[in-house]
């Protein structure tokens, strides 16, 4: 220790001081030493508490000729491990774990493992820790097995209950592997071109737990629809956990792309939606896809009952054009795809291997509305053929068809000098017509003069002692 005189006092230096510091405090109580990044011992002075079991033995098993481990973790200065076996010191036990090698499996308990952790300050006593014997060696105690099965006989990753859980699981979580209402359900998540958020995320749920999906798309992909436990398109929506659940998100790129033709407006109908993909088409491009329908149990009706899906497109051609289009299917018959003409089916599709093919049909002016339908039957016959259960459609061509728009609404007032029928502008291509019954009609036009007011096309007709109806035709 150095000093210097200053002023006739004798004065230690910064460096004396501090070790006369650590010499008192390390008289007075424990301490650890660490290092500072120059290599300059430093001491961290440990605070004089009593040892905290931060980790508890946990339960084990044994197989025959193994080792079975427990293992403590506890914080605290100065500490020291005892391990017991059924209440009694095991002589040489004292670090954080303990191993037990090679015990006779004779019975089905070979005892219970405590640790006491202890230092100058006090103690902290585990709660005792079962080593089972586990004689199959397949990770469930063999007392377990005996008191649900009566037996060593049921394989581990066997569902003895059929509830879609196995025995092991069962055991892990602490349900009834003997009652198929007693499990934990889980959920399945399928889906491609996209991903699905759970909150929460978990391996498995308890009862009626409420988890939230979200949908998102890969980049250039839509969102198209839920299916299996939950349906509808929202992105994100609530299922309730009551049993084991599976749920398909289904996404694809717009139905116009997929099928080469964005001039006209696609709309989907049915039991699941129609989406665009690439992976199969004609044209190594892209084509649309029926949504995976299945046969589903229908428990009012005491049957199963078939699914179907729908493709539609309505539209207006001022001429006489063709129309072709290819499609595909692979299906048992007789499930398959339809083609339908303002509701008639002029072509139909079943197999499992069909190949690609073309359909051309001339088409009259007028309105129209085609129509894709793809059907499932009530169940599939066992063949151990594959089928994809789906039908495809691409390349639709049709020159210069024009996407029949939505027709507004009709307002109708009486009047002091008539009936007055108005409906909003731009709606130049719509005409009004009117008829006297509707079964069956008789529509014709109405050859009064269109008023423009106020944003609103107006017509006024004389009154009529005869009911008529009214309607906006197009074109």
């Amino acid at each position: 220790m150095k000093s210097i005189l200053q002023n006739g006092r004798t004065t230690r230096t910064l460096a004396g001081w501090l070790g006369l510091l650590l010499v008192w405090n390390a008289a007075a109580q424990p301490a650890t030493y660490t290092y500072d990044p120059a290599g300059n011992p430093l001491m961290i002075l440990a605070s004089n508490t009593a040892p905290v079991l931060v980790s508890a033995p946990e339960a084990a098993l044994m197989e025959s000729n193994s080792v079975a481990t427990f293992s403590a973790v506890a914080s605290g200065p100065g500490l020291s491990y005892q391990w017991f076996s059924n209440g009694m010191a095991i002589i040489g036990a004292t670090g954080d774990s303990l191993i037990v090698a090679n015990l006779p499996l004779i019975g089905t308990n070979l005892g219970n493992f405590s640790v006491i952790v202890s230092n100058a300050y006090g103690a902290v006593t585990s709660a005792p820790a079962a080593l089972w014997t586990d004689s199959k060696g397949n990770g469930i105690p063999d007392w377990w097995e005996m008191k649900y099965f009566g037996n060593l006989n049921q394989p581990a990753l066997g569902d003895y209950d059929g509830d879609g859980v196995d025995n092991l699981d069962e055991y892990l979580e602490g349900t009834d592997p003997t009652n198929p209402r007693s499990f934990d359900p889980r959920l399945t998540i399928l889906t491609a071109h996209g991903t699905v958020t759970v909150s929460p995320d978990l391996p498995y749920y308890t009862m009626g737990q409420v988890v939230t999906l979200t949908a998102v798309p890969d980049p250039g992909e839509e969102f198209v629809d839920w299916g299996g436990a939950v349906t509808g398109t929202k992105p994100a929506i609530a299922l309730f956990m009551n049993t084991n659940e599976s749920v398909t998100a289904t996404f694809g790129f717009p139905l116009g792309v997929a099928l080469n033709n964005t001039n006209l407006v696609w709309s989907t109908t049915g039991d699941e939606l129609w989406f665009g993909q690439a992976e199969f088409s004609e044209d190594g491009v892209s084509a649309a896809q029926s949504g995976p329908i299945v046969s589903f149990y229908n428990t009012n009706a005491n049957t199963f009952v078939g699914d179907q899906t729908s493709l539609l497109t309505t539209f207006y051609i001022a001429q006489p054009q063709q129309l072709s289009f290819w499609w595909d299917v692979s299906s048992q018959p007789p499930d398959g795809v339809t083609f339908a003409i303002n509701g008639v089916v002029v072509a139909a599709l079943s197999g499992q291997f069909v190949p690609w093919q073309q359909i051309q049909t001339n088409l009259p002016a007028g309105v129209f509305t085609l129509t894709w339908t793809y059907s499932k039957g009530p169940g599939n016959i066992p063949n151990g053929i594959p089928y994809a259960d789906a039908a495809w459609v691409g390349d639709v061509s049709l020159a210069s068809a024009v996407a029949l728009p939505t027709a507004p609404a009709l307002d109708i007032q009486l009047t002091e000098n008539g009936v007055l029928i108005s409906w909003p502008v731009p709606t130049s291509t719509f005409r009004l017509e009117q008829t006297q019954v509707l079964a069956p009609a008789s529509w014709a036009a109405v050859t009064n003069a269109v008023n423009l007011v106020d944003g609103f096309n107006q017509v006024l007709i004389a009154p009529n002692e005869s009911p008529q109806f009214y309607r906006l035709a197009y074109p």
